[in-house]
């Protein structure tokens, strides 16, 4: 990678972009949506909404409810929408996109003014995003996770090909425990995005902390 490519991430990434995400998947749940709002108090301030298995009705309800409440919590908190643009429109948040669903460059047409990301699982994808005008990338499974049973991880090794294949900031996601953070940004990682390990922790608040710890 070129000096003026790495200068191009510096600039996306420091200080514009949080370090830790928060994938708030089923927030239409009462339950996760409360673990969101408890990791913000703990310090997360990206909360990515996911929620494949909700209709657009609930979805969009669910949306306008958790973010008052977590803007309540952190008026700077960063909100993303997985997948739903008319959401991310109406509420004037951040989009992410991947391969289901609309494209980067349907997003980026939908949403000229938010930062669009991309979920990507190799290098070609993350060049093929980056190409189509993502502003940052999600990269998994780094390890093994539950949410993709019977995956083995594609590794660090993997993640330091992305590193090296995109200029835009990149965020490892799948299977991180605090203590598998510092080996992700040694590896290129900008940032590590997190689900279960503080949605499903029994103290949300002290999770997130744990991870910001692991990333500070």
């Amino acid at each position: 990678m070129t000096a003026r490519r790495r200068a191009e991430r510096a600039k996306q990434g420091e200080g514009l972009l949080p370090r830790l995400v928060l994938i708030a998947n089923r927030f239409t749940s009462a339950t996760h949506a409360d673990a969101a709002v408890e990791a913000v108090r703990g310090g997360v301030r990206w909360v990515h909404l996911r929620d494949h298995t909700a209709d657009s009705a609930a979805f969009d309800s669910a949306s306008r409810r958790l973010v008052h409440q977590l803007r309540a919590v952190a008026p700077d908190v960063r909100i993303s929408v997985n997948t739903r643009l008319d959401v991310a429109h109406s509420l004037g948040l951040d989009a992410h996109v991947g391969t289901r669903g609309p494209s980067v460059a349907e997003a980026r047409a939908a949403l000229p003014d938010a930062r669009i990301g991309y979920s990507a699982h190799s290098a070609d994808d993350a060049r093929q995003a980056e190409a189509a005008g993502a502003d940052y990338l999600l990269f998994s499974p780094i390890f093994p996770t539950s949410s993709k049973l019977g995956h083995p991880g594609v590794g660090l090794d993997a993640l330091r090909a992305v590193y090296a294949a995109v200029a835009v900031p990149v965020f490892a996601l799948g299977g991180l425990t605090p203590a598998s953070v510092p080996a992700c940004l040694n590896a290129g990682a900008h940032g590590v995005a997190v689900l279960s390990g503080i949605l499903n922790a029994a103290d949300p608040t002290a999770a997130a902390r744990a991870y910001l710890d692991g990333l500070s």
